[in-house]
């Protein structure tokens, strides 16, 4: 038993008790989760403590490891509860707690804990994804006639995952068209209800209203709403990138959707046997279960190096390349274990449970989408191409 064996419990016995089963089945199936429904359960675990335990305890936390949280999140997937962690709790949090100053402090993260606020992520552009620090998004400075000092940001960001619902965006922007690519970027907070501030929705093949473009035009945001200093906006996007990259290997997210398939593996059959006997479906599974096995031990030896030496490098990067692409083979089983029914195009069916033809599998509706959905998942957080270069630079020194 290792030290963490009665947390499991905890939460197990938790979720068990306080997760609504409609949601959880939504989970299961992989439908899509409203923003009431995710914040109702975020609600839930705030009660708990169990929201922000990461965070320190002057922020409402409780000062937990990142292995102790991990433990936290990984039984929160595998029970089929809906994200907690996002671009409010995950990201732009940690940000403030580590640079913000102590008026941005104040008032964002009591903000965030009472999920008042819904933050989401301005970084790409249409010009400027994977090669991030290309970005043009400007910010210029001026003072105005009743003295106080704004930024006059103007451009735009895409592929910003639920702008739609979001009160604030973090974004990066360039302060300095002079200075090397890097170091003329800024960080800035910016009330999405500021004139000048439009959201267009950006709808999948998959369906499914995920993404949008988020347009700046002539917004005038407050120098106070600026994180550190000015053009150090680059190292502060850097500084969680590394962690980030320990939850982008997606372990716990990929042993859930791997007991998907085979749980369609059990229930859907072939040649009258279920598809868990027919060697070709068996054998890219088992496949797949050592692949993600081999992850999971490689994110337990990266977490007891970040113990001993307190920080990690950009070797993290390929714990994202295995990650992402495991989750994509894992959904690519699910749809060919399915065939044809994957095929029925139902918009009720994304949303809610039982709306499965008779004689389908409950699966179906929604794998087609989710197959799609995970399309992006070597695109998203810095491309496949690019995080093969960068290992190929920063660590094998190519």
């Amino acid at each position: 038993m290792d030290d963490f064996d009665e947390l499991r419990r905890e939460v197990r016995a938790f979720v068990a008790q306080a997760l609504p089963e409609n949601t959880r089945e939504k989970v299961r199936l992989g439908l899509e989760i409203s923003k009431s429904e995710t914040v109702e359960w975020q609600r839930r675990l705030a009660e708990r403590g169990w929201l922000v335990p990461h965070w320190p305890r002057a922020w409402q936390g409780a000062d937990w490891s990142s292995a102790r949280h991990a433990v936290l999140q990984e039984e929160l997937v595998l029970a089929h509860a809906p994200e907690t962690g996002g671009m409010s709790i995950g990201m732009i949090g940690p940000i403030l707690i580590r640079y913000g100053t102590p008026a941005q402090q104040d008032y964002f993260l009591p903000r965030i804990v009472n999920l008042e606020h819904w933050w989401c992520q301005g970084y790409s552009e249409p010009n400027a994804g994977s090669d991030l620090a290309s970005l043009t998004t400007r910010a210029v400075r001026k003072t105005r006639d009743d003295g106080t000092d704004v930024y006059v940001v103007n451009g735009s960001k895409i592929w910003t995952s639920y702008a739609q619902y979001a009160d604030w965006i973090f974004c990066l922007v360039r302060t300095d068209t002079e200075a090397r690519t890097q170091e003329g970027i800024s960080f800035l907070l910016i009330d999405m209800r500021s004139p000048g501030v439009s959201v267009r929705p950006l709808i999948g093949i998959h369906g499914w209203h995920l993404f949008n473009q988020v347009f700046f035009d002539d917004v005038e945001v407050p120098v106070s709403m600026r994180v550190g200093d000015e053009n150090a906006g680059w190292t502060i996007a850097k500084s969680l990138l590394e962690h980030e990259r320990l939850n982008l290997a997606r372990v716990a997210e990929n042993r859930r959707r791997l007991a998907k398939v085979r749980a369609i593996g059990a229930e859907v059959q072939e040649a009258g046997e279920p598809l868990l006997q027919r060697p070709w479906f068996a054998r890219r599974l088992h496949e797949l279960e050592v692949r993600v096995e081999t992850l999971a031990a490689t994110v337990l030896r990266f977490r007891r190096l970040e113990r001993a030496r307190g920080t990690l490098g950009p070797e993290t990067g390929m714990l994202k390349l295995l990650g992402s692409r495991l989750i994509q083979d894992i959904e690519n089983l699910a749809v060919d274990a399915l065939g044809p029914e994957t095929l029925a195009y139902d918009r009720a069916a994304h949303f809610e449970p039982g709306a499965t033809q008779p004689g389908h599998c409950a699966y179906a509706p929604a794998a087609s989408a989710r197959r799609f959905v995970t399309r992006g998942y070597t695109i998203a957080g810095g491309s496949s191409e690019i995080q093969h270069e960068l290992l190929a630079k920063q660590v094998l020194a190519l």
